[in-house]
């Protein structure tokens, strides 16, 4: 799609829809709004007047006269218009101008609608990106398809003042690669698992590099054993599907540059192993691997947008089945680190690939590590599809994460790493066992993981919640650039606004 940068007002431009939008508690339209009114022979103030446009968020009105059509958008009101509240009206609006086959549409940015011109830009890119995202690569064409063609093929983003024509243009770059780079994310974890195994994502991450300019490197099996990464081997046992380390480096500064690590939990499918899962939504085990998919799409858009720092990511990827050579309850495992590992339950595998993953990473010089896992279906019964849980043994990293959650509107919520929690997963016949527990599970699991990062400041965010929307709607109804089903992408806009502000530092404590 085409996207470009307009100095004009709505009113004047021709041969595109035009989006407006109403308060509900503020009875007069902007000036913007008022000029388009008058092309329409007063038809929006007219329609206001009659109540039949309230303002009310994500209400929809389409006015036409003529070659003249706007779409008003409910804003609600204005004390919570917001950013976020931006990025989901222009995501509406987006996808009732494509239903309506609309070639063009226009959004106003910047002091037209009271916001910053580079931050607004940059939502309003996303919420058209994001929020017309689709995945129906699979489904044949047919005349009860819905969309038959792609609508609308351009959109102009129109700032009022010449001061705002360039942060407007920065803005529309990052909102357009980290809107790509989302729905990079979401198409790798939307992929079905016979679709995308451990060397397909291996040859995703291939393509990322040589695209973006990134030092890659493959492990295969042989080079993982003899690298004594025996809880991660212990996961693909099962499997015919061979698995893979993805190693990519990315070097956007100096010798003296933060140096950021990235580990993301890629288990492309999750059966459960021999503690085998229930058969009931079992198909949505192929979205295990979403933690793997946000670390990609995340160094792709560092890399695009060229932050100054170095950043490394990790993806351990494997399958994780039942068969004769996979691993059992009760087996014990060896770690890359040297700690051992009792196997209780072949289900708590994921945790297996990143203690691996996370060791492995945290002897090379890096000041933080984070690493995004859809680890624990107890933080999805805590959070929801709503918010991310996220463990960290640093409260200056845990504030810069909750502030790249306010850049990005990816919510975060901090989780307690107490000893106890810890105590909990400490082994009887081994140094650890992989499960501790019904109680606190998510807790558990990130104390578990705890155990391989060593003094470096780390963070585990537990994205099972979040990832991926199959049943509650409440997410889409709020922020509607969210997909009513399947992968969200999660991690990768919020990971990005983190190495942005870790781009600024030499270290975390300065």
């Amino acid at each position: 799609m085409e996207i470009s940068i307009a100095r004009a007002q709505l009113s004047e431009l021709s041969d595109t829809s035009v989006v407006a939008f109403a308060f509900e508690d503020e009875p007069r339209f902007d000036a913007s709004v008022t000029a388009l009114d008058a092309k329409l022979d007063g038809a929006i103030s007219h329609l206001s007047d009659s109540k039949e446009i309230k303002g009310k968020f994500r209400e929809m009105t389409v006015v036409r006269s003529g070659k003249v059509r706007v779409i008003v958008v409910g804003a609600g009101k204005r004390k919570e218009f917001s950013i976020d509240r931006y990025r989901s009206i222009v995501a509406e609006a987006s996808r009732r101008a494509r239903h309506l086959e609309a070639p063009s549409v226009a959004f106003s940015v910047g002091k037209a609608v009271g916001l910053p011109a580079e931050e607004s830009a940059t939502a309003c890119v996303e919420g058209i990106l994001l929020g017309l995202y689709r995945f129906d690569k699979y489904k044949s064409k047919s005349e009860d398809k819905e969309e038959k063609e792609d609508f609308p093929k351009s959109c102009v983003l129109a700032v009022e003042d010449d001061k705002e024509v360039a942060p407007a243009e920065k803005g529309k770059k990052r909102g357009t690669v980290l809107a790509e780079s989302t729905n990079f994310a979401r198409d790798l974890v939307n992929e079905p698992a016979n679709v995308m195994t451990p060397t397909a994502f291996a040859e995703s991450a291939k393509g990322v590099a040589q695209k973006s300019g990134l030092e890659i490197t493959i492990f295969d099996k042989e080079e993982i054993e003899a690298m004594g990464m025996g809880a991660f081997l212990s996961v693909a046992r099962g499997s015919r599907q061979p698995p893979k380390l993805v190693v990519l480096k990315y070097n956007g500064g100096g010798p003296n540059a933060f140096t950021f690590a990235i580990v993301g939990k890629g288990v492309t499918f999750d059966s459960g192993g021999i503690s085998i899962k229930p058969s009931e939504n079992m198909h949505y085990m192929t979205g295990d691997m979403a933690g793997a998919a946000a670390c990609l799409g995340a160094i792709q858009a560092i890399a695009a947008l060229g932050l100054p720092l170095r950043v490394i990511a990790v993806m351990p990827l494997s399958e994780n089945l039942p068969d004769g050579n996979a691993s059992k309850p009760g087996d014990i495992v060896t770690t890359h680190s040297g700690k051992t590992i009792e196997i209780i339950n072949t289900d708590a595998e994921g945790r297996l690939l990143l203690a691996d993953a996370l060791g492995y990473v945290c002897e090379m010089p890096v000041h933080a590590v984070v690493d995004l896992a859809t680890l624990t279906g107890a933080i999805g019964i805590a959070l929801g599809h709503v918010t991310t849980g996220v463990f960290s043994t640093s409260e200056k990293l845990l504030e810069e994460i909750k502030k790249a959650a306010n850049d990005s509107d990816e919510r975060v919520w901090p989780m307690p790493l107490y000893k106890e929690y810890t105590l909990q997963v400490k082994g009887a016949l081994a140094d650890l066992k992989n499960t501790g527990g019904r109680y606190g599970g998510a807790c558990t699991a990130a104390a578990f993981l705890k155990e391989f990062v060593g003094e470096i400041p780390w963070a585990h965010l537990d994205i099972a919640g979040t990832s991926s929307i199959e049943s509650d709607k409440t997410p889409f109804e709020e922020h509607p650039y969210l997909p009513k089903s399947g992968a969200t992408g999660v991690g990768v806009r919020l990971v990005y606004y983190l190495a942005e502000r870790l781009s600024r530092m030499k270290s975390l404590e300065g």
